[in-house]
């Protein structure tokens, strides 16, 4: 064979070669699947807890009223356990949201123990006669059921939040009067129970997680005043009236699962 049969005879091997590699199927490299991250939402229901303080926010006194021998004082608040005092408060909260855009409408519903007590006494000076009041009043729970909106930058939230409130509260009044020398005792009344009001607040929510938000929030809370009276033992028609407002103020931080 010559040279030049030999060159062709080997050429006509490699193409008949390179055709029947072509001819096998190819390796075929699988793809990872792929997941979306998902969208991160406010809507949904949510319960968490809450720790914080609570303030108190009064301004009490004696109001209008008829003293003994017919004398009518008309002195309001004037040391008789005003200013502003603190408190521990906690609970926990249960609510839903739902966003439309950026914009986040939902309820919230809590109950909350609250340690605030505040007292006080003041001595007013009459006709001929001295008159010394006390007063005691406590709040021991509250709770609001309010509408909340906000609006939504991503996993931040601040918001606004406002509806009813409801507590219970205890207190009432005692006195004594001084005439000549001699101190005698008042007839007081307790005034306490439950009573209902509004709220109004704001604050701002952080989700740290598809499931989980811290937040930290400010209630001014205004319950039902309590009224009561200190008529004298020797004239039940003669008295002195008091008011005992039923405010405070909560600031407070949270966490919520969100389901």
């Amino acid at each position: 064979m010559s040279f030049r049969s030999a060159l062709i005879t080997s050429a006509a091997i490699l193409t008949a070669g390179s055709a029947i590699a072509a001819d096998l199927p190819g390796r075929v490299v699988a793809q990872a699947p792929y997941h979306a991250a998902p969208i991160f939402t406010w809507t949904g229901f949510y319960a968490g807890l809450n720790a914080g303080a609570g303030f108190n926010n009064e301004s009490n006194g004696y109001t209008t009223s008829q003293g003994y021998n017919g004398t009518t004082f008309t002195t309001t608040g004037g040391g008789f356990g005003n200013g502003n005092d603190v408190g521990f408060t906690g609970g926990a909260q249960a609510g839903y949201n739902m966003q439309f855009g950026m914009f986040v409408a939902g309820v919230e519903a809590d109950i909350n123990y609250l340690d605030r007590g505040k007292g006080g006494s003041t001595t007013v000076f009459g006709d001929d006669t001295t008159y010394t009041f006390n007063r005691g009043g406590s709040n021991n729970w509250f709770g609001t059921a309010r509408g909340r909106l906000g609006i939504a930058f991503d996993r931040f939230l601040p918001y606004v939040t406002a509806g009813w409130a409801f507590g219970g509260k205890q207190g009432g009044v005692s006195g004594s009067y001084v005439t000549s020398g001699s101190p005698t005792l008042m007839i007081g009344n307790g005034n306490g129970g439950n009573s209902s009001g509004w709220t109004l607040g704001g604050g701002v929510e952080y989700a740290f997680s598809n499931t989980m938000s811290l937040k930290v929030e400010y209630l001014h809370v205004k319950l039902g005043d309590n009224n009561n009276q200190l008529a004298f033992n020797t004239d039940s028609n003669k008295f002195f009236s008091f008011k005992n407002e039923n405010k405070f103020d909560v600031v407070r931080a949270g966490i919520n699962y969100r389901f």
